[in-house]
């Protein structure tokens, strides 16, 4: 990185005023976001897009990292939106863009499909704006940022059988006044854990149904087991012969009951109407 760009060194009021910024900050300074194309002689080029500002999407513990070699941080540009768009962020529908809290403006959203880095030097001379007023919530961004970049890659035999019908029926009836739309709106999400692991034939597959909290609960376990298990029964679920299912197939459990072992060897399903920050 360094015989890419010149090391610099930061004064100490540079340092201080990188520590104000956090994670989901923005800054309206910066009005244009480069994008790297191939120009018309097949060389690469940078052509700058109007941008609303960049949004930070480095940890916070790491723009405080002031030690040789950690001199950028990573940004997003803050967008005009279109309504189908601000639609698809509100109801947690699309990993292509998020909101932050304290929006400067209408309509805006953070592109999450574009990245670039910035100087570390840079982002202490440009004036932050808060991206969000709580810990808990800049931590629903974390999460938002997750789902783009860190969702896991379940193979392709239970990815298009028993985790895509999953995925679409949760995501057709969640929003309906029914009883299954009851079921999905109870659940916070559904994991996935595989005895011994996901890459062994044979491996036993168990869905994991964590409850939302208890104040929030529209559907019994007894009617989510029974919706659960009628998802399980139809064709589209579709069980791949490279893995075995366990009895109970589906368990129900609640964030307390869950183990900490557990909920670090499963995966998350991409559940899509998840929406962190528009919390019914």
């Amino acid at each position: 990185m360094n015989d890419i760009l010149p090391g610099v060194s930061l004064s100490k009021d540079e340092k201080d005023i990188l520590r104000s910024w956090r994670q989901g900050d923005y800054t309206l300074d910066a009005r244009e976001f480069p994008m790297v194309f191939v120009n018309e002689h097949g060389s690469m080029d940078v052509v700058w897009e109007d941008v609303e500002g960049w949004v930070v999407l480095t940890q916070t513990c790491d723009i405080v990292n002031f030690v040789e070699g950690r001199d950028l941080v990573a940004v997003a540009p803050l967008v005009k939106a279109k309504p189908g768009l601000m639609q698809a962020v509100a109801k947690g529908t699309t990993p292509a863009a998020a909101q932050i809290e304290n929006s400067p403006g209408e309509n805006l959203v953070v592109d999450l499909t574009k990245l670039c880095v910035v100087q570390k030097k840079a982002l202490a001379g440009m004036r932050r704006g808060i991206g969000f007023n709580s810990d808990e919530t800049r931590c629903t961004f974390a999460q938002t940022l997750e789902r783009r970049y860190g969702r896991f890659a379940f193979p392709d035999a239970l990815s298009d059988g028993p985790v895509i019908a999953i995925r679409n029926q949760s995501k057709d009836k969640h929003k309906k006044n029914s009883d299954s739309g009851r079921v999905y709106r109870s659940l916070r999400c559904i994991r996935v854990s595989a005895s011994p692991d996901f890459n062994t034939r044979g491996a036993e597959i168990q869905f994991l149904a964590v409850l939302d909290e208890e104040a929030r609960l529209e559907a019994t376990t007894t009617e989510i087991k029974k919706e659960l298990d009628s998802v399980a029964a139809s064709p589209k679920f579709n069980w791949p012969e490279e893995f075995e299912r366990a009895v109970p197939l589906f368990r129900i459990v609640t964030p307390d009951s869950i183990s900490a072992r557990e909920w670090f060897t499963s995966q998350q399903i991409d559940l899509d109407f998840l929406s962190p920050l528009k919390d019914p």
